[in-house]
């Protein structure tokens, strides 16, 4: 290989790099996230069986961001997205309030155990950027009364 050559090639390297690293600075989201969702949750009428566990879940999920945001809410698995136990549904929450989701679910036992220990529940928003590209945020829930232990 002659040094042009090399010379040619290392300067091809050094145009990709720069172009790879400008296209995840564009992809990555501005300071201010877009979604900024925070809440509370309840787990009534709780039934512990040795598979699965099944309960009134609710969780009143506010808007601390400064802006309006729309988009399906689901309860699932912390690591696999194809793990849903509820879907609550397209909500619209204004910049400052709050909705509240509730309804009757079946998570497995371990999944229970991991939110009794301290985890929580796993809650989702989902909504499209700018681009139209399915933005995911996970949904930061406090217990609102200690959650019974399984027995």
């Amino acid at each position: 290989m002659t040094s042009k050559t090399m010379r040619s090639l290392i300067c091809a390297l050094v145009v990709c790099t720069a172009a790879v690293a400008a296209a995840f600075a564009q992809g990555s989201t501005s300071s201010n996230q877009p979604v900024s969702l925070s809440g509370t949750y309840q787990l009534d009428r709780v039934n512990v069986g040795d598979v699965s566990v099944s309960m009134t879940f609710t969780a009143k999920i506010t808007n601390t961001g400064g802006t309006d945001v729309s988009g399906p809410i689901v309860l699932r698995h912390p690591n696999d997205i194809m793990k849903i136990y509820e879907r609550f549904g397209e909500k619209s929450i204004a910049a400052g309030k709050s909705v509240t989701v509730s309804d009757t679910v079946t998570v497995p036992r371990e999944i229970y155990d991991g939110w009794i220990s301290g985890a929580g529940p796993a809650v989702f928003f989902n909504t499209k950027n700018e681009r139209g590209d399915i933005k995911t945020y996970r949904i930061s829930l406090q217990a609102t009364k200690a959650v019974a232990a399984a027995e």
